[in-house]
């Protein structure tokens, strides 16, 4: 009779488990990934409960991840995302959303300081988005780096794959030639990719505080993307700005106080004139609706709302990209060839 009982929770407990829906919505505070790895100190708060971070312990929606100045954090969610936070780092685990069978969803990081390394997991390409200060990042299945420096400014270094970086004040910029950088500064202007020897404002950091992860391959993915003497070596030349997808993103309309343009309390007022006045009623509407004054008939503010927004995987490592890499490639792809060159070794940072 027991072993009987024992058969059919046992057939329950299957049967729940298949009829269960593959979307996770996470809530505030819910278990969205793990610790992979943990050196020195890494500390998680969560609703002012703050805690120290052991590997396999798990992380939460909303939480607050900061590392100690000789420490490093190493993460895994629930979608194979992977994120190494270097010395220094705070981060913030933003939202999480994710359906494992159509592998889409919402998945937004907050980087608020120090050096970051980021790996897409398996949902869509499209399901993710990176902040940093002054900027959004959207991803083409991608590695780069990130470093967020204390002025707020922030420096993003390709591995592989493409970004697409967006700002107010400067509007979108694609990185797809892996070894390059992009800047973006106090005042949320994007530069354009650039070599590190060209990088505006190099001084401020040190490249191995800047990225850590060049030199020293996080665990949870150890293979290097690209080398260190090819990144500090790098001489692509420039090249034409190329379109965002991910980033093109609508910009609210501000309309501007006008005496001479009717107010709320005025276009009501002549919009109910237009309609056939009663009988003992007749008077010329103080003022005459026009298109042309809200810009196509256009009378309320867009509303726009934050989210991960991007499109498909990015289809491979690049290759027969000009300067390929002097010693860095990861095994199975071709991250070589190409006509310019990276250099080999050359320049040390400053």
């Amino acid at each position: 009779m027991a072993a009987q009982s024992l058969h059919l929770l046992r057939a329950l407990v299957v049967g729940a488990m298949l009829l269960a829906p593959s979307v996770v919505y996470a809530g505030s505070g819910a278990d969205i990934g793990d610790a992979r790895t943990i050196v020195s100190l890494v500390k998680a708060d969560f609703d002012k409960q703050e805690r120290e971070l052991e590997v396999g312990d798990i992380v939460r929606q909303d939480e607050v991840i900061e590392v100690s100045q000789d420490g490093r954090g190493e993460f895994r969610l629930n979608d194979d995302t992977k994120l190494a936070l270097g010395p220094g780092a705070r981060m913030v685990l933003d939202k999480f959303v994710y359906d494992s069978d159509k592998k889409t969803g919402s998945i937004i990081l907050d980087l608020t300081t120090g050096a970051f390394r980021f790996i897409t997991g398996v949902a869509s390409k499209k399901s993710y988005e990176i902040r940093t200060p002054n900027a959004s990042i959207t991803v083409r299945g991608t590695i780069f780096d990130v470093y967020v420096l204390p002025d707020k400014s922030s420096w993003l270094l390709l591995h592989e794959g493409a970004i697409e970086v967006s700002a107010p004040k400067s509007g979108c910029r694609v990185l797809d030639r892996p070894g390059q950088l992009i800047r973006v500064d106090s005042d949320a202007n994007v530069s354009r990719p650039t070599n590190w020897n060209d990088l505006p404002g190099r001084d401020a950091a040190d490249f191995d505080v800047a990225f850590p992860f060049v030199a020293n391959a996080p665990e949870i993915e150890p293979l290097p993307a690209v080398s260190r003497d090819g990144i500090i070596g790098a001489a692509f030349p420039p090249e034409e700005d190329k379109k965002c997808i991910n980033g093109s993103k609508s910009k609210p309309k501000t309309i501007k106080a006008d005496d001479s343009k009717p107010t709320k309390k005025k276009r009501q007022a002549a919009k109910s004139d237009d309609d056939e006045p009663p009988p003992r009623r007749k008077k010329r509407p103080k003022y005459e609706s026009s298109d042309d004054d809200y810009g196509g008939g256009a009378r309320a503010m867009d509303i726009i709302i934050r989210g991960g927004v991007g499109i498909g995987g990015y289809g491979g490592r690049p290759t027969g990209r000009p300067g390929g890499y002097d010693g860095g490639g990861r095994p199975g792809g071709n991250m070589g060839g190409g006509g310019g060159s990276y250099g080999s070794g050359g320049q040390m940072p400053r």
